[in-house]
This record gives structure tokens, sequence and C-alpha cells, in this order.
């Protein structure tokens, strides 16, 4: 088997979104979770899970963009690597004004059920139209900005799948057997 690096990338989204290997995938994380114990605000503080999705939806549309933007080396427009930021680079004020932007949100309406389902369809949405753009890209078509949006947001991802099940399981929503 041979396996190029957007081979790897897509194989790596993919156990993010649905695929369960040694993690949990996002759709696993969010199987049975309702606006009520999405919105629940976890002790000592913190975000919600319905802010948690809303962010990572966020930034996975940012994702998306970057990848359809022009995949050609050379010609996609620079000015998304702040997004994302770049390991190294010294902190610009296009980076603050980003990390200033709120986006996760409120932390949702506990009685709204039909928000939080538009909340997670959303998430589909966007993973599928990411699987759809990631098949489109070829390993001659990754520069550093892209492979190193991927990266992270991989990593990101995982992240934050990490502690909607961490808040789950604080808050007794997370199943106790899991098929």
């Amino acid at each position: 088997m041979n396996l190029g690096l957007t081979d790897i990338f897509r194989m790596e989204y993919d156990f993010c979104w649905d695929k369960e290997t040694w993690f949990v995938p996002l759709e696993s994380a969010l199987r049975g979770l309702n606006s009520a114990d999405a919105s629940w605000q976890p002790p000592g503080g913190g975000n919600t899970i319905w802010q948690t999705v809303n962010h990572l939806n966020y930034y996975n549309t940012v994702l998306l963009r970057q990848i359809n933007d022009d995949p050609s080396p050379g010609k996609r427009a620079s000015n998304h690597m702040v997004a994302f930021g770049d390991i190294g680079e010294p902190v610009s004020e296009k980076w603050k004004t980003i990390l200033a932007e709120d986006t996760f949100g409120d932390g949702g309406d506990q009685a709204n059920s039909d928000k939080w389902e538009e909340v997670v369809a959303e998430a589909r949405m966007i993973c599928e139209e990411l699987r759809k753009s990631l098949a489109q890209v070829h390993d001659s078509q990754l520069d550093e900005e892209l492979a190193g949006g991927l990266a992270r947001q991989i990593l990101h991802n995982v992240y934050h799948i990490g502690q909607i099940v961490l808040i789950r399981k604080q808050q007794g929503s997370w199943p106790k057997e899991r098929a």
C-alpha cells in the first residue's frame, strides 16, 4: 500500500468524523445528545458542548474555504494562514483579531431541540463538504500552508471531541456501555 499525504489526511478526517478507531469520532460523541445536555455548563465554568460544536463548525468551514479557494500551488490566496496560526511566527494583529472573535457563541438553549439539531446537521454537512473537497486534492497540490492547516485542524477537532466526551461523562449523559 502506497498512501500519499492527502490519502492520510482523508483517512484522519474520517476518523475524526465517523470512523471509530482508538478514539471516539464526533458523530459518536454527539449521538443521543439532547439540547438540555448540549447546553449544560460544566462545574467551574467552561464551554458547553453546544458552544464547542459551534466552534468546530466555524473552523472547519474556514478550512473548507481554504481548500476550495484554489488548490493549485501558489494560486491560493494567502490570507488564510492567519486563521490557523503558523507555528514559530510572531503573533500578528490579524491573528489577535481572529482570536478575539467569539467562535463559540452562546451556550445554547436547553429547551430548543430544533436549534440543537440544526447545529448538529450543520456539522454533518460541513463534514460531507470537507470529504468531497479533500477527494479533489492531490499531493501535488499541497503546499506548506494547506498541509499545515489540515494537520492542525485534525488535531483541533480531536482535542475538542475529547472535551465533548469528558463533558458528557461529567454530566452523566455518556452511555455506560457502547456498541
